[in-house]
Formats: structure tokens, C-alpha cells, sequence
């Protein structure tokens, strides 16, 4: 027993106080960790947000929008595109072929055609294309895969709303949107 200066008569002495013997507020512990989860969660989307901004408002990342289009092989509906923000480019997909095909065609200034190599535009209604490892440039075409049915450049046609080229196996890919 000890006594303190006033006279109180405790059980406990607060020289020997131990964490076992304290009563826990699980309520509050729970409390906590949610709190502190839901901070970190807080943090990381807003990081992940302002990053999106920062890349996509100084040109490090190019997004590009599903469109409501028609693309058709020699006739037949195969395939989807995809046009970016500035609607300066549009990617098609053709996908009469396994595996299916994608070409960048550039629709402002000079006219460009590329084919995309091995890979292939996503099905997702908005996709980004980063500027360090863009996957379709000039310099890694993958013209020369053997599954490639390059596009002949000499026979783009580009108007408003409206793609046609021919490939070098005889196909004509036609897009308009």
C-alpha cells in the first residue's frame, strides 16, 4: 500500500506502473489506423494526380481518346481508333489479323504513316503515351517483323475526319469518325 502526500491510500505504486495492467480503447486504436490509412491513401492519390497534370501540361505525356469511328478492311468493319487530345494524330487499329495491328498516322503538317510493330492500341476508352518510350516512332517501327503488313505511304489519303492507305499485302484500311 502506499500513501501518498495528501493522504490518499492507492494500491498501485506509481513507481512500478506497467502497459500490461492499462485498459485499451480498441475503439480508438482502430480509430487511428483508419485515420492514418486514409491520410496515406489521400497522399498518394493527390500525388498521383498532380503527376498526371504536370506530364500531361508540359507535353511528357500524350493521352488519346477512344472514338466513335468506322474502320473498315477492303469493306469489311475491323477495328478501332484512337485519336489524341490535339487531334493532330489518330493511332488505328486494324484487327482482321492475329495479332491485330495498329498504325500512327499524323493529320497536321506533314503527313506521316507509321506502323506500331508488335504493339497494338488497348480496347480502353483513354490511354496515355509517354514521350520517353513512345511504342509507335519512326525509329522502332517493326517494319521489318514478319507479321507486318506495312502501310505504303504513297497512297495515304488524309481529308478531315477521314484516313485511307493500302498496305504492302494489298489491303485497304479506310477509317472516317
Amino acid at each position: 500500500m502506499v500513501v501518498d502526500v495528501i493522504g490518499n491510500i492507492s494500491t498501485i505504486d506509481p513507481r512500478v506502473v506497467s502497459i500490461i495492467s492499462m485498459k485499451i480503447h480498441w475503439h480508438r486504436v482502430v480509430k487511428m489506423v483508419l485515420r492514418l490509412a486514409g491520410i496515406g491513401l489521400f497522399t498518394f492519390a493527390l500525388l498521383f494526380a498532380v503527376g498526371l497534370w504536370y506530364s500531361t501540361a508540359h507535353g511528357y505525356m500524350t493521352w488519346w481518346f477512344s472514338s466513335s469511328s468506322h474502320v473498315t478492311v477492303d469493306g469489311v468493319r475491323s477495328g478501332f481508333l484512337h485519336v489524341n487530345r490535339q487531334h493532330s494524330a489518330v493511332i488505328i487499329t486494324r484487327t482482321d489479323l492475329r495479332p491485330s495491328q495498329s498504325y500512327l498516322v499524323g493529320l497536321s503538317g506533314r503527313k506521316y504513316l507509321t506502323h506500331c510493330g508488335d504493339w497494338q492500341a488497348p480496347r480502353l476508352p483513354a490511354f496515355s503515351i509517354g514521350d520517353v518510350n513512345p511504342p509507335c516512332s519512326f525509329f522502332s517501327n517493326g517494319s521489318d517483323l514478319p507479321v507486318a503488313d506495312n502501310a505504303v505511304l504513297s497512297t495515304l489519303t488524309v481529308r478531315p475526319g477521314f484516313v485511307e492507305f493500302q498496305t504492302e499485302h494489298g489491303k485497304k484500311v479506310t477509317a472516317s469518325w
